[in-house]
Order: C-alpha cells, then sequence, then structure tokens
C-alpha cells in the first residue's frame, strides 16, 4: 500500500505542482488574495443568512422545492461544461489535433476546478493547466495556447457582444442605443484580432512577453522565457498559421453561445424550483452580474458579489427575499461546489489511473507534416 501511494505522489500530478508553482504569488499578494476571498464569503453570508433565516423550516422549504425543475438545473449545468470543453476540441482540431472527447473533458473539468478554486490567479492557473495538459498529450505549445486562450476569449467576447442587449431586455437601455452598442463592440473585437494575428504582431507580443517574465522571480528561470526570442518565434510563427475560416469562427461562436444558453438555462431551472414565477428580466440581469462577478477574479468564482448581485436582481424582479435566497443558493451551489468537486474527482480518477498504469501520459501520438502544420492523430 505504501509503495502504491509513494508512486501516486511520484507521478500522480506533475503538471499541477508546476502550474501552481508558476503563477505562485509573493506572501504580501497571498495575504491580499485570502483577505478578498473571505471578505466576498463574508459578503455572501451576510447577504444570504438573514434571508434564509426568514424562510422558517428550511427543511420544509427545500421539501417544497419543485425537484423536476432542480433535475434539469443540474444537467443543463454540466452540459454548460461539457460544451465548453468541445469548444476546446474544436479549436484543437482546426489546428490539426485530433483529441478523443473524454481526454478533453478531462482536461476542461481539471483545468475549471482549478479557476474556480484559485484565488485571484484561478483563470490563469486554469489556462495554465490546459496548455501543460495538452502539451502532455502530444499537442505542441503553439497550438495548445492558442486553443486555450481563445476559447476564453471566444466565450468572454460572447458574452460581452450580447450584454448591451441583455440590459436592453431587462430595461436599463433603449433597444436601439444596445444595438448599437453591441455591433460597435463586435467590430471592435474583429478589428482588434485581425490587427493582433499578424505575424508581426505576435512577434512583438511574444518577445515583450519574454521581456517582462525575464524580470518575475517566478517566470525567469522557465524554458520559453530562457530559451530567448528563438523560442518565442517560433511559438508565435505556429500560432500565425492558424487561420479558421469564417465559417469555423460561427461555429466557435455558436459553440460558446450554447455553452452560456445551457448555464441560463440552470439558472432560469434554480429560480423556477424554488419561486412561483421566473421573473425574466432580472434574471438576465442577475446573470450577467454573476458572471462579471466571476471575471473580475477578485475572489474564486466570484464568492460574494455574485450572490449579492444574484439576489439584488431577484428581489427587484419582485421575488421573495426568502425565495430569492434559496434560487441563489441553489444556482452557486450546483455551478460552484458541486462543478469543482467534479473536476478535482476526475483529477484524482485520472492521476492515479496514470499511476497505476506506469505511464504518466495516458495518450501516445504520432505527428506528421500536412499544410505547413502539425497534424497529431491518437493511435
Amino acid at each position: 500500500m505504501s509503495g502504491s501511494s509513494g508512486e501516486w505522489r511520484a507521478h500522480g500530478a506533475p503538471i499541477l505542482r508546476e502550474v501552481l508553482h508558476a503563477v505562485r504569488r509573493p506572501t504580501w499578494r497571498l495575504v491580499i488574495d485570502w483577505v478578498l476571498t473571505t471578505a466576498g464569503i463574508g459578503i455572501a453570508v451576510w447577504r444570504l443568512a438573514p434571508t434564509l433565516a426568514a424562510v422558517g423550516d428550511l427543511g420544509a422549504r427545500l421539501t417544497g422545492l419543485r425537484w423536476t425543475w432542480l433535475a434539469l438545473a443540474v444537467p443543463a449545468a454540466v452540459a454548460s461544461l461539457v460544451v465548453y470543453g468541445e469548444l476546446h476540441r474544436h479549436l484543437l482540431l482546426a489546428g490539426g489535433a485530433k483529441l478523443k472527447f473524454g481526454t478533453v473533458q478531462a482536461v476542461n473539468f481539471i483545468g475549471n476546478a482549478i479557476a474556480q478554486t484559485v484565488p485571484s490567479a484561478g483563470a490563469t492557473a486554469g489556462i495554465a493547466y490546459s496548455v501543460a495538459a495538452f502539451r502532455m498529450r502530444g499537442v505542441d505549445t503553439g497550438l495548445s495556447l492558442w486553443a486555450s486562450l481563445l476559447a476564453a476569449l471566444i466565450s468572454g467576447v460572447a458574452l460581452v457582444v450580447l450584454g448591451p442587449l441583455v440590459a436592453a431586455f431587462d430595461g436599463l437601455l433603449p433597444l436601439t442605443a444596445a444595438a448599437a452598442l453591441s455591433g460597435a463592440l463586435a467590430v471592435l473585437s474583429v478589428t482588434a484580432w485581425l490587427l493582433v494575428r499578424r505575424r508581426r504582431s505576435l512577434h512583438g507580443i511574444a518577445h515583450l512577453t519574454t521581456a517582462i517574465a525575464r524580470h518575475i522571480p517566478v517566470l525567469k528561470n522557465a524554458k520559453w522565457v530562457s530559451g530567448g526570442p528563438g523560442r518565442a518565434d517560433a511559438v508565435s510563427d505556429r500560432i500565425a498559421l492558424l487561420r479558421p475560416g469564417f465559417g469555423q469562427w460561427a461555429w466557435f461562436f455558436g459553440i460558446a453561445l450554447l455553452s452560456w444558453a445551457l448555464d441560463y438555462v440552470a439558472l432560469a431551472a434554480c429560480v423556477a424550483a424554488a419561486a412561483n414565477t421566473v421573473p425574466w428580466a432580472a434574471l438576465a440581469a442577475g446573470y450577467l452580474a454573476v458572471q462579471g462577478s466571476i471575471g473580475l477574479q477578485l475572489t474564486p468564482a466570484g464568492a460574494g458579489p455574485a450572490e449579492a448581485g444574484l439576489l439584488a436582481a431577484l428581489v427587484a424582479g419582485g421575488l421573495l427575499d426568502s425565495t430569492a435566497a434559496v434560487a441563489v443558493v441553489l444556482f452557486r451551489a450546483i455551478t460552484w461546489p458541486m462543478l469543482t468537486s467534479a473536476g478535482w474527482v476526475v483529477f484524482l480518477v485520472t492521476s492515479r489511473r496514470r499511476s497505476t498504469s506506469g505511464n504518466p501520459l495516458p495518450q501516445h501520438f504520432s505527428a506528421r507534416r500536412r499544410w505547413g502544420r502539425r497534424d497529431y492523430t491518437e493511435k
């Protein structure tokens, strides 16, 4: 038993240790991170505890939930994360890397767990893990970085572009102004992408990133930094070759929108499980508040501001404080602790599977040149 345990420690989590080492913070920053985390959780408790106390018999209230709607919320939230993993897989496929559905989903669930757990640097750590995990499975560095970053950017841009329209639905903006703002944001995003994807721009970004990293203690000894400008140029040249067509871009954004839509369905189902009616306009505003809080990365998964914003929106939409609080707890419990726990379970299972098989690499790949890029195929 001790030998098996030692083997698991030796091979179970090399990528995770590397990622956490890369994103580690100075002591003062860690103190700030945990202070913000504690404050965020305190805000959530402060806002939710009084309203939950007003519920009365909480057990009876939970028993009285509409479990049919709750049964919809859980698979919708899981499906949202799975679809986001499919965005990663299709981006990798566009670059010539063919990974199995289960392989990409394992990386996706673990990356989400890291992103929702690590204070402040969660998103960075999650992306770093995805890049390292795809590289471990035979995908080159440029494509791994491109797919991991672009998945996050596409999802973010899709939500930002739709944000003004959601605000118009909530009555916060005139429809004409919202449509114009959404169009302007879309044009700005496309223009920025066309400028950034140029080879010269990519070289400049790579050199600037490397130059800055040389002055950061936790990064200056990394291979991609110590390798000099040649290594950065090689990665940026690889990324410059990745030019999906219009149809592929439409497909990517369609996948991202489907992921958001399923997550929104999960929220609506949680509200329907706790309340007699669903205040759709307020629900949309509350959903944006949750995602904005998560995006700010001040606390893990936006803990505190997310709950406070969603609760305020639902109460403003006409729900009783106690009913809104139950709905908030249901939604956040499903999309944060439940999905995060699932990711860590996947991490433990895959780590133990590698250690018991005696092979830290679960897949083997062969590479061949095609159209000036590498095409990776599982065998």
